[in-house]
């Protein structure tokens, strides 16, 4: 998944694998500040420390502030020993890219970065994260208390010349509007805390508060010492009115009178909501049939809910219709809204206008529809009968051992984005692209088999797609884009279809791909991203119950554990709800053979657990792994949540080895220099890496003191579309081994022989095999689809490291020594010689009553080196392919693999 980070230093959430570019935002708790009930506060505020900042001497020489014909946003910092060499800002519209940011400018308070609005989208309405920082993007210190900040610009007043000044100190977190260090009153929380207890927090002191229930007053009290921090109880011992809007407002010791809504998500996970709301039927969305569809959706804080059917799925501003018939729709029990409409609405379309305390006649997609128009703006009515290709009765999902999986992922458009991809060209960067039989590229006399065919051909038995459901794009006028922006979880995305316009087009055309490659032994995995959505705010989930389907932090901001804005709620027993009812859709309705869960930290293991229960109920050997970790800062708690660390807790599932990975590349937050021991062709490499790649030979992974020995939960790999191809990571380590093309080809083979010859489920990224290159670019997720594309014509270049991959696959799948189970994984005695540079082990083969021996050798061996392979038959040589002669002095080159048996 495509993720950017301001800074991560932990090892375990090394594997990135995608949506969006935004630095992680920090959480404070409840009990940060010790507050007493009804209504009496104990926390003050400090004194500005910007009273003792002055003019100072300045180690940059920088012109004064800029002037722009437009408005502008200036950062005013100021340090006391006036060294800002090294120092920048990142900075961020919430939800969108980060960037860095250089101090461009001076005055005699200190240092500016002062930039235009229009470098971003729209800060002012989605708010500007920042973070100083040094170092770059080394990220070797930050300032300003350390965390995230977010720039409300609200707060500030802009001067004449449209510039909205901010001044920040070092070592202080308050952001300030003037030099003398004066702060616009701010209410900072308003939430329950429990159902009869609200905490208040402003960034000033708090004089008075008055608590209105639906506009009547419940409670009003001078703040006695005018504290920061107020908890006031619910008169009567009453508990909370989920039904009820409450109210605050607060007067702060500047006179500022500020009134905010007060939250209750923070109970939502409590029993008493969950016995009141929770819903349990497997009925909610647009359930068809040919004389009448039931409509179900769950917004148990809504007053009303009004259906619109369409006839099409395309808006009037997009050249479509919008005409629709109205329907009302009933509030029953748990908080359901329903309508019954008869007739046969199939290939219509369908929304919600939702009003609540939050939202008023605001139009949704249902987040259960499993159909959509363009660009996700309405949901279908599908009759999945008229979707089904002929012969789809007699698909189902293959059945394979996990262990026994060579998983090749890519994404729909890289396989015919290429000139070199020469098939129809109305089906480029399509699923009918996908899945199109009979295409070739021929360059200098050779002519080799591409697409559909050149995956068949390397004899891989599962392919992972990177996000197919529907994203928020353009569909109409796509561009490149991984797709890790979900917008409606159960539509297909409707870019990959020939017709975005028609729902149905989708459908038929995916399953058609499933199909195709169903009857060519390879089942398809499908990249699911549960944990964040494109918007929190605004998205159909939110309309429908504000403030429940999304964790938050005490202090009500989004958490943004997915470092894309915010992260949804697992925990949550309707978002668990969701989850499991929309992969088991995916899983029957597509017959899909498994499932890549993006930051699967972020998912508790309830969940995960429940989930994977679910879809085995369908599909008992599907396969589930995913990211055991998370991309920011979560308020979940590390001892529920699927991370590396609860490994053992998993039932069913697995988890990407990172572990592994690191040993041999030193891939992930590593440093372009860092090297591993497939990448070292100089020196040992530590006995830390060299516990790591044995361990993942066994299909063993670990966090911390953690050990996950156990290959049904290891999903062992070098490369993703997260981060540097292979050949990209290697020439990065800029060594003068990485300089030649021959020896990178090596590695490249290297690396993945041993993934292939380990326990465990193995997993490559697309184009590995003819040593694929993204020009250097390490998260081109919204690069161009050139960048991204498979080139064939690298496949006449490296014939050879093709076949090696052949050869190593289909051992992998065929070789039952490489699918052991827990206890006999642990019997495995992988070692390194002395010098690290030989790595060596045996696999059983019961089938055929033999037993394989593996040789590994990295680019530190010593010339002429002999194995005694006196008695065996080769399978596979990387160097000399069948032709290696086998005796008792046997010479093993640098950087090959040798495969025998006997």
């Amino acid at each position: 998944m495509k993720k950017t980070f301001s800074f991560l230093a932990a090892a375990s959430v090394a594997f990135l694998l995608a949506g969006c570019h935004v630095p992680a935002a920090s959480s404070s708790t409840l009990t940060s500040e010790a507050s007493s009930s009804n209504g009496t506060s104990s926390s003050s505020t400090s004194s500005s420390p910007l009273s003792s900042s002055s003019g100072h001497a300045i180690d940059l020489d920088l012109p004064s502030a800029p002037t722009y014909n437009e408005d502008s946003v200036s950062f005013h910092y100021y340090r006391k020993d006036g060294t800002y060499k090294n120092w920048d800002m990142w900075l961020w519209e919430v939800g969108k890219d980060g960037a860095a940011f250089a101090f461009n400018a001076k005055d005699d308070w200190g240092v500016i970065a002062s930039y235009p609005l229009s470098k971003w989208v729209d800060p002012v309405t989605n708010s500007l994260g920042f973070i100083i920082r040094e170092g770059g993007d080394s990220w070797s210190s930050k300032d300003c208390g350390g965390s995230d900040l977010f720039l409300d610009f609200s707060l500030y007043n802009k001067d004449a010349n449209g510039v909205y000044n901010v001044y920040l100190v070092s070592g202080d977190s308050n952001v300030y509007v003037d030099t003398a260090g004066n702060m616009k009153g701010k209410i900072k929380m308003a939430t329950f805390a429990t159902t009869t207890r609200i905490a208040l927090l402003a960034n000033l002191g708090i004089t008075k508060y008055v608590l209105n229930c639906d506009g009547a007053v419940l409670v009003e009290n001078d703040a006695v010492g005018g504290r920061t921090r107020v908890d006031v109880d619910l008169p009567n011992s009453t508990s909370v009115d989920f039904t009820k809007s409450y109210s605050v407002t607060l007067t702060l010791k500047n006179g500022d009178v500020l009134t905010s809504e007060v939250s209750k998500t923070l109970l939502f996970g409590t029993t008493e909501f969950g016995d009141l709301y929770n819903y349990d039927g497997s009925d909610l969305g647009a359930v068809y049939s040919s004389s009448a569809t039931s409509f179900k959706v769950w917004s148990p804080l809504s007053t009303s809910i009004t259906l619109r059917v369409y006839n099409v799925g395309t808006p009037a501003s997009l050249g479509g219709d919008d005409t629709f018939i109205p329907y009302a729709m009933s509030k029953g029990d748990k908080g359901v809204f329903s309508a019954n409409v008869e007739g046969d609405l199939a290939g219509k379309y369908y929304t919600y206008v939702v009003n609540n305390g939050t939202y008023k006649d605001k139009e949704c997609v249902d987040p259960y529809a499993k159909g959509c128009g363009v660009n996700g703006l309405r949901g279908m009515i599908v009759d999945f009968a008229k979707t089904n290709p002929t012969g789809w009765d007699s698909v189902s999902a293959l059945s394979i051992d996990r262990k026994a999986l060579a998983v090749y992922e890519t994404h729909v458009a890289d396989i015919t984005s290429s000139t070199t991809w020469t098939g129809t060209e109305s089906n480029r960067k399509r699923f009918a692209g996908m899945a199109e039989a009979g295409t070739s590229y021929t360059a200098n006399g050779t002519t080799v088999k591409t697409g559909f065919d050149h995956i068949k051909e390397l004899g891989v038995n599962a392919v992972q797609i990177i996000p197919i459901f529907d994203q928020a794009n353009d569909e109409l006028n796509p561009s490149f884009n991984w797709g890790y922006n979900p917008l409606n979880y159960n539509c297909l995305e409707g870019s990959y279809s020939s017709d975005p316009k028609d729902g149905y087009a989708r459908i038929k055309e995916f399953k058609a791909l499933v199909q195709a490659y169903n009857a060519a032994g390879i089942n398809i995995i499908m990249d699911v991203v549960y944990n964040h959505m494109a918007g929190a705010t605004g998205s159909n989930f939110d309309i429908l119950m504000p403030g429940y389907y999304f964790r938050y932090t005490d202090a009500g901001a989004l958490s943004n554990g997915s470092g894309c804005g915010n992260e949804t709620a697992s925990d949550h027993a309707m978002m668990r709800k969701f989850i499991k009812d929309s992969v088991a859709f995916w899983s029957k309705e597509y017959k899909l053979g498994g499932f890549r869960f993006d930051l699967m930290g972020l998912h508790d293991l309830t969940t995960m657990n429940e989930v994977t229960a679910a879809a085995k109920a369908i599909n008992p050997a599907i396969c589930i792994y995913g990211e055991p970790w998370a991309g920011g800062t979560t308020t979940l708690k590390d001892a529920v949540s699927a991370k590396q660390l609860n490994g053992n807790h998993y039932v069913g599932y697995g988890q990407f080895n990172d572990q592994m990975r690191d040993g041999l590349i030193k891939g992930g937050l590593s440093g372009d220099k860092d090297l591993g021991w497939v990448t070292n062709a100089t020196s040992a490499i530590e006995n830390f890496d060299a516990e790591r790649i044995l361990n993942g030979i066994k299909g063993t992974t670990y966090a911390a003191s953690v050990t996950i020995a156990d290959p049904d939960k290891t999903t062992n790999y070098v490369s993703c579309h997260d981060n540097y191809t292979l050949a990209d990571r290697i020439a990065a380590t800029a060594t003068a081994a990485s300089k030649d093309v021959a020896t990178v080809e090596k590695m490249n083979a290297l690396a993945n022989s041993v993934v292939l010859t380990s326990e465990g489920t193995s997993f490559l990224l697309a184009g590995e095999e003819m040593l694929r290159s993204k020009g250097g670019n390490k998260n081109s997720y919204n690069a161009s689809y050139e960048t991204n594309a498979l080139d064939y014509a690298l496949k006449i270049a490296h014939p050879d490291l093709f076949k090696n991959y052949q050869k190593l696959i289909a051992l992998k799948e065929n070789l039952d020594g490489l699918h052991l189970d827990a206890t006999e994984a642990a019997k495995l005695t992988p070692s390194f010689d002395s010098t690290h540079s030989l790595l060596s082990y045996d696999l059983p083969d019961s089938a055929n009553q033999r037993t394989y021996h593996i040789i590994h050798a990295n680019g530190t061996l010593a010339a002429n080196t002999n194995v005694d392979l006196n008695g065996y038959t080769l399978y596979w040589s990387s160097a000399e392919g069948a032709a290696k002669t086998l005796t008792a002095a046997t010479t093993i080159a640098p950087y090959e693999t040798v495969i025998a048996y006997k």
